[in-house]
């Protein structure tokens, strides 16, 4: 065994730390990556060319009396493991490196791979520390990631049935995640940090990759209005994987119903005002690196043209759903939430006198409790405005109904909440009707 000096870096969060088989060997943690730990510890070296390694590797297999040939000798040498089951990555976790050279170019080039000579050597049985995999529920994919302690774990949605790629982190900058596919169902994850999302991770890397996604259920929910089943059989024949929650007294019981009848973490609710547009195709996935939450699409409102969440296709996470017990004025709004700008119905609550002012009724009180804004000073503004078409006189008058309900118990959260009840609002527009 030759005479270099070493340097094992050592990972806090691995399963296994395995001796370094040189008699004097400086031990240093691993800090933000290969590169700033290099440059930390070089200054130290009094060898020719030093070792660099990890913990987790098994030099056994290595040349450790290698010596670069004259035409090598300025070379970084990285040796990486082709093994199958050891996960390909030829930025590497063993390197002998020209010291000089090394000190000559450290502060020149921006990260480690930029060194101008690096010479990789492709090892069949070289064995590095394999990484774990848990499979996460698309509800809340943090749950199971703040499960993880390692250093690295594979996380993989439980529907996705994809292999895992042939791939192992690369430790030469500072760790990040790396994502696979459109949906990012498969991902490698640095472990052990306190994140509220995903994207607290602030480095990423995607790789495209092919596979099979679950499509979210649908759920059409109904109470009494007119057009229910004609709407839900068309929404039927189009998607046959919509499903029917009808005559729930109470919305949140509605809701409830909802999500027990999904068989997904997610799904979509639709309701029997909404006219889909062609567009919309209910192919929509939650954001996985996201923090659980609903998604809002935008609806057209065809009596005073305004387009925004009111009334819209909504995607439910099925957990919120269930754990919402006392919302507030909008179920919806009562757990962490999305709004994604993209249509999806239109919304033809204008059908009777009795819907058309219940839901103008509802939607103004949850305006005018609202934070206002431009936005929804306009919203609100608007709706009280006569529009245009079939009962938008009734649309009209509750708008004004609810204004002038408002303003009589703005400082009654009890009586707000009885717009909620669907009772309630009937027998409330029948005694001024």
């Amino acid at each position: 065994m030759n005479g270099f000096d070493s340097v094992q870096v050592r990972f806090k969060d691995t399963t296994s730390h395995i001796e370094s088989p040189f008699a004097n060997t400086q031990v240093v943690p691993f800090v933000n990556s290969y590169f700033d730990t290099l440059k930390a510890v070089v200054q130290d070296i009094k060898t020719e060319y030093f070792w660099f390694f990890a913990n987790f590797i098994n030099l056994q297999e290595i040349d450790l009396d290698f010596i670069p040939e004259q035409h090598e000798r300025d070379q970084i040498h990285v040796w990486y493991t082709t093994h199958p089951k050891g996960g390909l990555n030829k930025e590497g976790n063993v390197m002998l490196i020209p010291t000089a050279k090394f000190k000559e170019q450290m502060n020149k080039i921006k990260f480690l791979r930029d060194y101008k000579d690096i010479n990789y050597h492709a090892h069949p049985t070289l064995f590095q520390q394999p990484i774990g995999k848990t499979t996460f529920k698309l509800n809340n994919p943090l749950i199971a990631y703040n499960l993880n302690k390692l250093f690295y774990t594979w996380m993989v949605n439980s529907t996705c049935k994809a292999q895992l790629p042939d791939f192992y982190p690369s430790f030469w900058e500072d760790e990040k995640i790396y994502t696979w596919g459109k949906t990012k169902d498969i991902m490698l994850v640095p472990g052990n940090k306190k994140v509220h999302q995903l994207y607290d991770i602030e480095r990423s890397v995607h790789f495209e990759l092919d596979y099979e996604v679950t499509p979210m259920d649908i759920i059409f929910i109904s109470y009494d209005e007119p057009s229910a089943r004609k709407r839900y059989n068309d929404l039927k024949e189009k998607y046959p994987r919509a499903k029917w929650v009808k005559n729930i007294k109470g919305q949140t019981s509605a809701y409830h119903a909802a999500a027990e009848m999904s068989d997904t973490d997610y799904f979509f609710a639709v309701f029997p005002k909404l006219e889909i547009v062609d567009s919309f195709k209910f192919d929509f996935q939650p954001d996985r690196l996201k923090n659980a939450c609903h998604y809002i699409f935008n609806c057209k409102n065809p009596v005073n043209d305004l387009e925004y969440g009111h009334g819209a296709v909504l995607l439910y996470n099925k957990k919120l759903t269930l754990s919402t017990m006392y919302p507030g004025l909008d179920f919806t709004l009562s757990q962490a939430h999305d709004v994604v700008p993209i249509l999806s119905a239109i919304n033809h609550f204008n059908e009777t006198p009795w819907l058309a002012w219940r839901t103008a009724f509802r939607e103004v009180i949850k305006l005018c409790q609202g934070k206002p804004t431009v936005e929804s000073n306009h919203r609100l503004k608007t709706w009280c405005q006569l529009g245009k078409g079939k009962n938008a006189d009734w649309v009209c008058k509750g708008a004004n109904d609810a204004t002038e309900y408002y303003k009589k118990n703005s400082d009654n959260p009890k009586e707000l909440m009885l717009s909620y009840d669907f009772e309630w609002l009937k027998d409330f527009y029948e005694s001024k009707y």
